[in-house]
């Protein structure tokens, strides 16, 4: 009685009306998950510049030669120019509230600086020396994987794989087989979570590794695929 219970269970939850082609075609629908763990070779640094005064012309100029030094220290440690890039650059009126009123403070400037490292033994001077610098933050800095479009298509075939396996044990559990594929969609929202969260691509490290640079853990990084398919399902 529980294994007619269960095969039963199983129909109703995998066997539907294709939606693709002939709606009378019935089918066994199934998501296919697989994830490959890869070691960082990038590193993504994002700094902040920031800086205030009374008149807005003595802001600009210091502001301006506060970015100045930080490219000139990139530059020194090393840095490719080509992966250094300067955005959001701003100023405007610094209003701060004081005893429930909006008072002007005076001016401020802002810049994001964002750069590139490959070389991971670089961190701790880039750490050390940009935190001498005055009006400079480090907003963050996160991993990546140069070759991820690789590793992404390789991850997508698995989790196909997956997918027809799954399939494949669901219709031989009910005396059936699978015939052709009625139906490939890719689950973008978990490519997306994975691809580039603080890394935004995502990038958490799950695991420490040996050897790594001093002061950092590179850790792995995710990167994790999903597809839905539909196959037919046919019968004795």
């Amino acid at each position: 009685m529980k294994t007619s219970n269960l095969i039963a269970s199983l129909a109703i939850a995998f066997v539907s009306v294709a939606q693709a082609g002939d709606n009378s075609l019935p089918n066994v629908t199934v998501y296919g998950t697989a994830t490959t763990e890869v070691t960082p070779d990038q590193m993504n640094w994002q700094l902040t510049v920031t800086n205030k005064g009374k008149d807005l012309a003595p802001v600009a100029d210091n502001h301006s030669g506060i970015v100045s030094n930080v490219l000139k220290f990139l530059k020194a440690s090393g840095i490719d120019e080509q992966k250094v890039q300067t955005a959001r650059m701003e100023f405007g009126e610094n209003w701060e509230y004081r005893n429930s009123n909006r008072v002007k403070e005076g001016y401020f400037a802002t810049t994001r600086v964002s750069f590139e490292v490959t070389n991971f033994d670089l961190y701790q001077n880039l750490w050390s020396g940009l935190a001498k610098i005055k009006n400079v933050s480090i907003d963050y800095v996160s991993y990546d994987y140069s070759k991820r479009i690789e590793v992404q298509n390789e991850t997508r075939i698995k989790a196909l794989q997956a997918a027809k396996e799954k399939a494949k044990s669901l219709a031989e559990t009910l005396g059936s087989r699978i015939g052709e594929p009625l139906l490939i969609e890719e689950d973008l929202g978990i490519q997306t979570m994975y691809a580039g969260a603080a890394f935004s691509n995502n990038l958490r490290t799950v695991q420490s590794t040996e050897g790594d640079s001093e002061g950092i853990a590179k850790g792995k990084i995710p990167i994790k695929l999903r597809v839905k398919t539909s196959f037919r399902l046919i019968s004795p």
